[in-house]
């Protein structure tokens, strides 16, 4: 009986390691909404050693960065990232609708009123049940993130998304 939970419990710390060194990851957006708009480039330094999943809608896109241990960073324009809506849900229904809201809409309203809308920026994160951490940022259309986290890969995932940029 020791073995085997000696065997689950080296199972679960190798899993939470991350291969070494960093690459810098590219997203390119062309905001849909604007007309003439040109394509934006954003920049990410993330751990080495991911597989990448692309998601595409009809004008969205999601990048999923995926490790061995189920750890994930995204970055999306979807309305709603799948990764943490569940995560966002539990939070309550304010922060999820206050999360949720749509900035087309809020664009619209402040220019009917003859402003100008200044994007938030909206960072929610948690410990999810099984032990495992989450962050949510939203910022303009886009979202970043990272779900699955161990605590000890905690600080590396939180560099990553620090280190979100465009040039």
């Amino acid at each position: 009986m020791k073995i085997i939970i000696y065997l689950m419990l080296f199972s679960f710390i190798s899993s939470c390691t991350s291969s070494q060194g960093i690459i810098t990851v590219h997203y390119k957006r062309k905001n849909a909404n604007e007309s003439n708009s040109q394509n934006k480039t954003y920049y990410m330094t993330l751990p080495k050693g991911f597989k990448l999943l692309t998601l595409v809608g009809e004008n969205e896109l999601e990048k999923q960065y995926i490790y061995s241990d189920s750890s994930k960073i995204y970055i999306s324009d979807f309305a709603i990232s799948l990764l943490n809506y569940n995560n966002i849900r539990l939070m309550g229904e304010n922060t999820a609708n206050k999360r949720f809201e749509s900035i087309a809409l809020k664009e619209k309203i402040a220019m009917e009123l003859g402003k100008e809308y200044k994007s938030d920026t909206l960072t929610l994160q948690g410990k999810m049940a099984n032990g495992l951490y989450w962050k949510d940022i939203k910022t303009g259309y886009l979202s970043i993130g990272y779900v699955n986290v161990c605590e000890n890969e905690k600080k590396e995932f939180d560099k990553a998304l620090a280190s979100f940029s465009t040039k």
